[in-house]
């Protein structure tokens, strides 16, 4: 029942995973809506009765075939459309991964692909939810709150 009530309200719980490779950059996977790309962070939707870190263990497996070996929690983003439609709720983890090799999954239909970027060239990617303002300082801080301004499909 309360998995209808959310979905009619649309209302999207989402974890998302910050994995940094060697020199710094940041995983970002590009999915594909309508024929226009953009970007954002690894990750997916929390199901009902599933704990936020499982969740992001559990979508960073399928997506990318990456074990999660830690993750703590940094800041939440909140987004929501301008017509009250929809309300994107995400909560970013620091993760480290056993192995830092993804490996697009080919039935997640939606990634088209990924990379590693840094801060500077974050800033200048359609990122969606908008986090860039996280990736400005070279130290952000945790448990800081985001509000993103909505990005409307075309």
């Amino acid at each position: 029942m309360i998995d209808f009530f959310l979905k009619k309200k649309g209302l999207r719980v989402r974890v998302a995973a910050i994995i940094h490779d060697p020199k710094g950059k940041v995983l970002l996977i590009q999915q594909k809506k309508h024929g226009n790309g953009y970007w954002l962070l690894p990750g997916g939707g929390i199901e009902f009765g599933e704990s936020a870190e499982d969740a992001l263990k559990r979508e960073l497996k399928e997506e990318l075939d990456l074990v999660v070996l830690s993750s703590h929690f940094l800041f939440l983003n909140e987004s929501i459309d301008p017509k009250k439609k929809r309300h994107l709720i995400q909560l970013n983890f620091q993760v480290k991964v056993r192995e830092l090799v993804p490996k697009l999954n080919q039935k997640e239909q939606a990634i088209s692909g990924f990379g590693f970027f840094t801060g500077k060239e974050i800033q200048n990617m359609d990122l969606r939810p908008d986090t860039k303002e996280f990736f400005k300082s070279k130290a952000p801080k945790a448990g800081i709150y985001y509000q993103s301004k909505w990005v409307a499909e075309p």
